[in-house]
């Protein structure tokens, strides 16, 4: 079974980036949307895969 959702370690680790650049990320408003689950935040597949497409959209805009 595939994972349908991931810690924000998980996701960081998956995009090699530390969590400090998630939490900026996350001030400038461009982070995958998460949700609480208990004490723990979580990005789902879907939010993920839409946060590489924002991503990819800004590096193609920015090339033109």
């Amino acid at each position: 079974m595939k994972m349908e959702a991931f810690t924000i370690n998980q996701f960081c680790s998956g995009e090699k980036i530390g969590r400090s650049m998630f939490y900026k990320l996350a001030k400038m408003g461009k982070a995958p949307a998460t949700y609480k689950v208990g004490s723990e935040r979580r990005i789902s597949r879907e939010a993920w895969e839409a946060w590489r497409a924002e991503r990819a959209a800004e590096t193609e805009s920015a090339a033109a």
